[in-house]
Formats: C-alpha cells, structure tokens, sequence
C-alpha cells in the first residue's frame, strides 16, 4: 500500500459509524481526495484538535486502492482559520468556498494553484474584516476559484455571431455557454440575462489586479449584483446543482439575521465559539 503524506485543507466531513469520519481533503499535491478516519471521533492522541473546518493540515495514511477512501492515520495542525467561525459573515462565505471545491473539483487531480487560492481566501476570512469592500474580495475570490476550475467566462464578444462588444448594443451573459451573446442572438439562449457594461468591463480587468489593488478596489452595487450573479450561474450550470451554503449566505444578507443551524453540541464558557452547521457542507 503507497504511503501518503501531504498537506490539506479539511473542506468536508461526515460520521461513519460510532467513532469513524469520512473526511474530504483538498491536498497541495493530490487535489481533493476522500478519506476516513479510523477511531477518529475518539483518538486525541492521533487527531489532536485537528479535524475541524477550514484548517490546515499535515497527514499522513494509505492508499489500498485507487478507487477506495484513503485511510489517515493521523493529523497535525498547521494552522485552524478558527477565528472563521467568530463571525456569521465570515463563516457563511467560507462554507460557500468549501462547498465549491468540494462539488466542482474532481478527485485526485492536482490544482496547486486552487489549494494556494484556498489559503489565501482563509486567511483573509480570520481576519474578521470589516472594511468596506469585503464583498468586493468576496466576488473576486469567486472569479478567480472560477477560473482555476476552468471555467472563466468569455467576456469579449458574442460566443453566437462573433460581435464585438461596443456602445450600441445590449449583451447578456449566457451561463451554458460560459459567455456574452448579444441582443440578436439572445433569444437562442432564454436563460441568458442582461449585463452591464460597467460589469463587463470590471470583469475582464478584474484578472489582471495585483493583492494590492485588489484590497482598494471597491465594486458599485449594480457591479457587485450582476457579478455575483454572473459567477453563480456558472457555478450552478457547471456543478450541476445548488450550493447550500449559498442559499443561507444569501438569507443572511438579506436579513440580516442567524438563519444557520446551531450546533447540538456547543462549545460553552468564556472561549465560545459561534459554531454552525450546514447541510451538505458542515456536518
């Protein structure tokens, strides 16, 4: 049986009988890979404190077979992002892009890029920010996980007739095509909806911002609207599916309110941590 050893983002996990746990990783060098842990829920000596959401890992275990789960022996923590789940915002949006690594990468394909991206949307997540463009991040963090999946959007010209984009013509933006179409072709594609120019323009700039611009820039809201929308539908026509996560996030900013589950089980004292559960994603 080869030996693994690796470093991981714990982005999914379930129970498996009375002390295993199914635990999906999202490795530096494998991509995401589904494993379980044996006596899991019940060994501290092997899984110190370390098989919570968003953390960081070393782990080392087996592979008996290609197709079979990988077994992990035991975990060390890197690093925990917990401060994530100190605040509802914050934890919301990094279930979201837990979600989407776990619905739209497949196994064992190694994306280096996608695991350095994970990292750096935690870390910005743990910093509780309350500057006035966190949504703006939040929607950059979306186009950019969207084009290391592979799916960035054609935002240059109609994908139908090949029409440049210009001041006199209305696009839409086609998610089953992954592009614009233009005012004459919209009709070939009734889910394709109208974006604006600003957006587009916004959009295709977007992919050339350094980390320093990135945290100046700051989105319209008619920009931030239509970008979410954007990146969401393509998700969706890509995944095949609905996010959870995203379903709850999006009740959160409408009402402002704590619309996620309470754990069942949580932590108490002066050190409580605001611990949620989502179905599908935190389990």
């Amino acid at each position: 049986m080869p030996r693994v050893k690796d470093s991981a983002f714990i982005i999914n996990k379930s129970d498996f009988g009375e002390s295993d746990l199914i635990i999906t990783l999202f490795t530096a060098e494998r991509g995401k890979i589904s494993t379980i842990g044996k006596g899991a829920k019940r060994s501290r000596r092997r899984f110190p404190g370390s098989l919570e959401l968003f953390s960081l890992v070393n782990f080392n275990g087996f592979i008996k077979h290609p197709l079979a789960l990988t077994r992990i022996d035991e975990c060390q923590l890197i690093e925990p992002f917990s401060a994530i789940q100190d605040d509802l915002r914050s934890y919301f949006c990094g279930c979201y892009f837990l979600e989407i690594a776990n619905r739209c990468c497949a196994e064992r394909q190694a994306n280096p890029a996608l695991f350095a991206l994970l990292q750096e949307i935690f870390t910005f997540l743990a910093t509780l920010p309350l500057n006035r463009n966190f949504n703006c991040r939040i929607r950059l963090f979306e186009l950019q996980i969207i084009t290391l999946l592979g799916f960035r959007p054609q935002l240059s010209a109609c994908l139908d007739c090949g029409r440049e984009l210009n001041m006199g013509r209305l696009f839409h933006f086609s998610p089953q095509t992954g592009g614009l179409v233009c005012n004459a072709c919209q009709p070939r594609h009734p889910a394709a909806f109208i974006v604006s120019r600003g957006t587009i323009n916004m959009l295709n700039e977007a992919h050339r911002l350094d980390n320093e611009l990135r945290n100046k820039l700051n989105f319209t809201p008619q920009v931030e609207r239509e970008s979410a929308r954007l990146c969401r539908a393509l998700l969706r026509w890509h995944s095949g599916c609905n996010f959870n996560s995203l379903k709850i996030m999006e009740r959160y900013a409408e009402n402002n309110l704590p619309v996620a589950i309470p754990d069942p089980h949580p932590v108490t004292g002066n050190k409580a941590k605001l611990n949620y559960s989502i179905n599908g994603v935190c389990t």
